[in-house]
């Protein structure tokens, strides 16, 4: 089951965490954070279009 998270950086509800996953990253497609839902780090990356996209198609399957 998952359920939509606000980002702690922008507040808006672009991620979603999955409740039957113990640990996992979650990013932020706005401002381009990825949070670690353990530990509630933050790791800064550059989210790449082909990423967000793969992204996409791989919710489709």
């Amino acid at each position: 089951m998952k359920c939509p998270v606000q980002c702690f950086e922008c507040g808006t509800f672009t991620m979603e965490l999955d409740l039957e996953e113990d640990h996992q990253h979650i990013a932020c497609e706005r401002c381009e954070r990825v949070w670690c839902a353990v530990c509630l780090g933050r790791v800064e990356i550059t989210i790449s279009p082909e990423w967000l996209k793969r992204r996409r198609v791989a919710s489709l399957n």
